[in-house]
């Protein structure tokens, strides 16, 4: 199982919650693969402070590098290691887009195929099927 993570500072995940997270195929895919979880940025920064717990620390310190305002969704393996994230808001902006105007981000182009009428639904899940992908090259080491 790998971690998906998805840190904020204030405010609230509801345009996630209301859209591709309520998808069963996100779903599933989430419950097959992931253990989802969902940390406030002062948390982490009081977790990395933490003298008493140097791995979670530096767990919260790995998160809070790949962290961008206001939402980042990241995909983690239970070391800690990001091996994949992607901004709220760029992620908002791709599943807005017509289909031919998606554009990269960290080298990876998200698409609006596999069968989604609904793009944000698509995209979240290639970047669920990236992050897996990615994580093979660590689990290899």
């Amino acid at each position: 199982m790998f971690r998906l993570s998805y840190l904020w500072s204030v405010g609230s995940g509801r345009t996630l919650r209301e859209t591709v997270l309520e998808s069963s195929p996100v779903l599933a895919l989430l419950n097959q693969s992931f253990v989802s979880s969902w940390s406030l940025v002062k948390e982490l920064e009081n977790m990395q402070a933490d003298e008493l717990s140097p791995a979670l620390s530096e767990k919260a310190r790995l998160h809070l590098d790949k962290y961008t305002f206001p939402v980042e969704m990241m995909v983690a393996l239970p070391n800690g290691t990001i091996v994949h994230h992607i901004n709220a808001n760029f992620f908002l902006d791709q599943t807005s887009m017509k289909p031919d105007d998606g554009e990269e981000q960290d080298g990876t182009t998200f698409s609006f195929s596999g069968g989604f009428e609904d793009p944000s639904t698509s995209t979240y899940i290639s970047f669920l099927k990236e992050g897996l992908e990615r994580a093979k090259q660590y689990l290899a080491q």
